[in-house]
């Protein structure tokens, strides 16, 4: 079976999931609450983690926290391991009391900080088991509207000083900031993550890929090949220009016929890089993204009709992926 992919990184921020097995429960009164919350700082303390947010739900937890080492998985191995055989052994059960192992989203800096606090934060009254966010007790948000009681290694001030320094103005600000995803439809903060792991500028994200390529293959985690390093839009631009003997300028005119270059240029950065179709249909002269779209799909079904087309679009990625 293969193994999730896990970015292990110094100061690395995260947000972490684990799932009850078949999404049963993993808490079933305040004691096992209790117990799960006095492993958690164990950890914290432990491993030195500071944390932006969590929340205990009744089959699932989140975390959002960072590491100053490279120890994830060790430390929530140890968290999830310690509690699932308390619970078990409480309880008179058996076998695994998690959906697999956890998951983790890497994420970018601190500027994710409100976003992705406030998603854990609402998720008690999403799941319509309080009438206000601040009344489940088993989560941080309530220790950002009075800091009275918080865990030393709770870092609300994050939070609140991305809002300002006035910290009974920021606290008003936060709570505004969490009620209005309550009463309006808000994005999710996940909408962007790049192949479930990575949440970041697109910059980033691909200096991520590079770090992953260098590490190399490993049959055991499929997704690292995914997110290993890939050619960026330009440097794909600029090969498919070559390769059919045009201006960069020719890709991006959409009434020239069989244009050709376009059209692998189009079907490889849909390929290979994260690229999000809007950006293209505004970069290849103001089409639709659904333009884009039929556009890709023609020269993939024209991949698999003509082999000499086919043979030079390999010849021309291969070209791409291999670094000097």
């Amino acid at each position: 079976m293969s193994r999730p992919l896990r970015i292990e990184i110094e100061s690395g921020i995260y947000h972490v999931t684990s799932r009850g097995w078949e999404r049963r429960v993993i808490v079933a009164d305040d004691r096992d609450r209790r117990e799960w919350l006095k492993l958690l700082d164990r950890v914290a303390r432990r491993y030195g983690w500071r944390f932006f947010a969590w929340m205990l739900m009744d089959n699932h937890f989140h975390l959002f926290l960072k590491t100053p080492s490279a120890d994830l998985s060790a430390g929530m191995h140890d968290l999830n391991s310690g509690y699932a055989t308390w619970f078990n052994r409480r309880h008179g059960r058996s076998g695994s009391l998690y959906q697999g192992r956890f998951k983790a989203i890497l994420v970018e800096d601190e500027s994710y900080a409100g976003t992705l606090s406030r998603y854990i934060h609402l998720n008690p009254f999403r799941a319509k088991m309080v009438k206000r966010p601040e009344d489940h007790v088993w989560g941080s948000y309530r220790h950002f509207l009075n800091s009275r009681g918080a865990p030393e290694w709770l870092d609300w001030q994050v939070v609140l000083d991305e809002i300002g320094k006035n910290r009974s103005r920021s606290r008003q600000a936060y709570r505004r900031f969490v009620e209005q995803g309550i009463h309006e439809k808000t994005s999710s903060p996940f909408r962007d993550v790049v192949e479930k792991v990575l949440l970041g500028s697109e910059e980033w994200v691909e200096r991520m890929r590079r770090v992953l390529g260098e590490e190399g293959p490993d049959a055991n985690v499929p997704l690292r090949g995914q997110l290993a390093w890939r050619p960026s839009m330009e440097e794909i631009e600029i090969e498919a220009a070559k390769e059919f003997g045009v201006k960069i300028g020719v890709l991006q005119a959409k009434r020239v016929r069989n244009n050709e270059a376009r059209a692998a240029a189009l079907c490889l950065i849909r390929r290979l890089t994260s690229v999000p179709a809007a950006q293209l249909a505004d970069r290849y002269g103001g089409v639709s993204q659904a333009a884009i779209s039929k556009a890709v799909q023609r020269t993939e079904v024209r991949c698999d009709d003509e082999s000499a087309w086919r043979r030079r679009l390999v010849r021309l990625e291969k070209k791409l992926m291999t670094r000097g």
